[in-house]
């Protein structure tokens, strides 16, 4: 009992030391001291390491085993490893040149600011652990998963929104709090849409603020909770796994520990290889480039996450006719887009022994048939529209060869990534409607992307030659769907539909009477961009009036919970009546 006590005053003196880094973390580059009070946070630093080394030695006293503790948890430990080693050959170190390059790219100053990021990031990951944690308590609120993980994005874009408010992110040129709300918004909802430029209007401590939000946007906050309560060997109960369940659409408990080990691991290493391949291949750009370690992290995982932010101005437009950059950018898109479900089925697949792959048995999943062949599907037909419909020669400029590349690479883009290699203003009507289509569907479920999502269309158009041959069942792939699939992708359907033309109605009665210059299809456009979370542009995102972005936020929202998901989070719990109505049936079509 007695050392249960002490652990649990352990836990809270941590949380309390957790609360400082944060305080630390955020005070030095987001308020943007200097002089007296920088030294001040070096006394704050200073505490925080002998708090976290005195916490790590004490729960050595209390462990009933202390080996066994420390393998339980070895991160910390290794942590206090490397900063004895640090005490002892720091200046050894530092007269390596190969060091101080490394250093000057990651613009830190010395290995003594390494160690205390790195050790302030593990308390942080510990309090997110502690956030995930928190399944127990969600699961005895009367809350549903919807319910929870629209919260969690909303608790994102609130955090997101007062980082970009302090002086630190944008430092002399200030920010409005409906540009600040917009860009939390749009960072968190992986979508690109931007009414600041991100190059001109944030500092290094803005982008990595807008870089964390699209992260943890493009996974969601539950997943990294959860995730990172696993690692600590933090178990959770069977509620806790219905809930988290239901988050991530999961229905066999046993699945979800590996489920989230699949989808941090393929991420992690999906954007570290897509970082390293920008890395060697940005060296033509290198002049426009403050740290180019910094852009292939910041541009790879804007890229993977199909968020659509570059902290250039002009967005990726120098890659135009650069092979290299834009099969890497489309690389990271399609794996983004495709879901973790299809990308861990595929994955499998490949790891598999060659006597499995050879067997007369279905190796993939529907799911992964369906997701796989509507977006190779909507990628070629979209890029072959989109060359037939350039009456502008805004493709066909560049010669064949890049004609065939920037189309590619638009269909690519066009499904939630929204980085563009054209001037979109300039497209032809043809082209923008394409793109349009496009953008509304969308990538696929459990992705990084939004729209209504391939599944969703393929559901829906598979349906017709089914009922056409008098069917009431969707069949794809020698498979049958259950009833009511294609009940809910119509559903899908029509709300989007309703949002997208609302969001419509409302930017062109604040707009057009402002902007006698601006075209149906431009306002069409911008508000299915922000509905897909794609962040594509004509270029009046900047001009838009308070009231345009508000409505323009809250469809980005839409479009990345998912309005059936919203509904569902908003909605009272209704009990199913016990008698049913009297049947009749009317004529549709």
């Amino acid at each position: 009992m007695r050392r249960k006590n002490l652990e649990k005053r352990l836990n809270l003196f941590m949380m309390l030391i957790a609360a400082l880094a944060v305080i630390s973390l955020i005070g030095k580059s987001g308020f943007g001291f200097s002089g007296g009070t920088v030294r001040v946070f070096y006394y704050i630093d200073t505490f925080i390491i002998a708090a976290f080394i005195a916490n790590a030695v004490a729960r050595l006293f209390i462990a009933p085993n202390w080996w066994r503790y420390i393998k339980k948890h070895p991160l910390q430990y290794i942590l206090i490893l490397l900063f004895v080693s640090q005490l002892l050959i720091a200046q050894l170190i530092l007269t390596d040149v190969g060091y101080k390059y490394i250093l000057n790219q990651l613009s830190l100053a010395g290995i003594t600011k390494i160690y205390i990021v790195l050790m302030q990031l593990y308390i942080l990951v510990e309090l997110l652990a502690e956030f995930g944690r928190l399944n127990t308590r969600f699961a005895n609120l009367p809350l549903s998963p919807a319910a929870v993980f629209v919260s969690s994005f909303l608790i994102l874009i609130t955090v997101g929104t007062f980082l970009l408010l302090l002086p630190g992110a944008t430092g002399d040129k200030g920010i409005k709090f409906i540009d600040a709300l917009f860009t939390s918004t749009s960072a968190t909802c992986v979508t690109g849409l931007i009414v600041v430029s991100t190059e001109d209007c944030f500092t290094r401590f803005g982008h990595i603020v807008i870089l964390i939000l699209i992260q943890f946007g493009g996974l969601g906050l539950m997943t990294f909770g959860t995730f990172f309560a696993l690692i600590f060997r933090r178990e959770f109960g069977l509620r806790e796994k219905t809930l988290l369940g239901d988050v991530l659409n999961v229905q066999v408990f046993g699945k979800i520990k590996s489920l989230l080990a699949a989808i941090i691991g393929i991420t992690l290493v999906t954007e570290a290889i897509g970082a390293v391949l920008m890395y060697f291949s940005t060296g033509p750009y290198a002049d426009r480039i403050n740290s180019r370690v910094f852009w292939s992290i910041f541009h790879s995982i804007s890229a993977f996450c199909n968020a659509g932010f570059s902290i250039w101005r002009e967005n990726i437009g120098r890659f135009t006719g650069d092979w290299k950059m834009t099969f890497i950018f489309a690389g990271l898109i399609i794996l983004g887009g495709l879901g973790f479900v299809v990308l861990a089925d595929i994955g499998r697949y490949i790891i598999s022994p060659w006597r499995y792959k050879r067997r007369k048995i279905p190796h993939f999943s529907l799911q992964t048939r369906v997701v796989v062949t509507t977006t190779m599907f909507l990628i070629f037909v979209g890029m072959f529209l989109l060359i037939a419909g350039d009456t502008n020669n805004q493709l066909r400029r560049f010669g064949w060869p890049v004609t065939l590349l920037t189309a590619f690479f638009q269909s690519v883009t066009a499904r939630t990534a929204g980085f563009n290699t054209v001037n979109i203003g300039a497209l032809a009507v043809g082209q923008l409607l394409v793109l349009i289509i496009l953008m509304f569907i969308g990538a696929s479920p459990g992705s990084t992307g939004g729209g209504i999502k391939t599944t969703t269309i393929a559901s829906v158009l598979g349906s017709i030659p089914d009922k056409l041959r008098g069917r009431n069942r969707v069949s794809m792939f020698g498979r049958t769907l259950p009833a009511g699939i294609a009940r809910v992708a119509a559903m899908i359907i029509v709300l989007a539909l309703g949002i997208i033309s609302l969001a419509t109605y409302l930017l062109c009665t604040f707009e057009l009477a402002k902007h006698p210059d601006w075209r149906f299809i431009d306002i069409l456009f911008e508000v299915t961009s922000a509905f897909g979370t794609v962040g594509l542009s004509t270029g009046h995102t900047f001009d838009l009036s308070a009231a345009s972005k508000l409505v323009l936020i809250f469809t980005m929202f839409l479009g990345r919970v998912g309005p059936l998901t919203f509904l569902f989070a908003v909605s009272r719990h209704v009990k199913p009546k016990r008698i049913e109505n009297v049947e009749e049936s009317i004529m549709v079509g």
